[in-house]
């Protein structure tokens, strides 16, 4: 009888480790949009002799987020324009505070790389695409890893 039950206790273990392992693995899907609230404060100057290059930081830039991550993010970034070609690319670290769906609430921090399309007369911006990794969180949302791709204005990624 005390080997059935070993038995027994050792497969529900087993069962559990599977369970829970095949769980994280899967991980929580985001996906909502973002609104800009605050561009924050932007200086831009030219980098070494070139003409066609500026270097832009930019801090306190706020979004308010809508969907599976309801909250507001505050980011800091510097990125490079290339006016002749027109391209664009940062790098810049942001923090969410607020509620994941599924997750809880907390703050998560992460690093922001990018590259757009900037016209250097207008500054509007095109072509934008943005990678989040790198994260580290508070309270519920301490432990999450992952990636969250986002456009100007959607975000979609898997956290676990």
């Amino acid at each position: 009888m005390r080997a059935g039950f070993t038995a027994l206790l050792f497969a529900s273990l087993v069962g559990l480790v599977l369970t829970s392992g095949a769980t994280a693995a899967k991980g929580v899907h985001v996906s909502g949009t973002y609104t800009v609230t605050d561009l924050g404060t932007t200086t831009c100057g030219p980098v070494g002799g070139s003409p066609n290059l500026l270097r832009c930081d930019t801090t306190g830039f706020v979004s308010q987020y809508a969907g599976d991550m309801t909250g507001t993010a505050t980011v800091n970034f510097t990125q490079v324009i290339n006016c002749k070609t027109g391209r664009t690319q940062g790098k810049g670290i942001e923090t969410f505070t607020g509620t994941i769906n599924g997750v809880g609430s907390g703050s998560l921090t992460w690093h922001d790389h990018f590259h757009a399309t900037t016209d250097c007369i207008t500054f509007g911006l095109s072509d934008f695409v943005l990678k989040a990794v790198g994260f580290s969180g508070t309270a519920a949302l301490a432990g999450l890893q992952g990636r969250i791709d986002f456009t100007l204005t959607d975000y979609d990624g898997t956290l676990h």
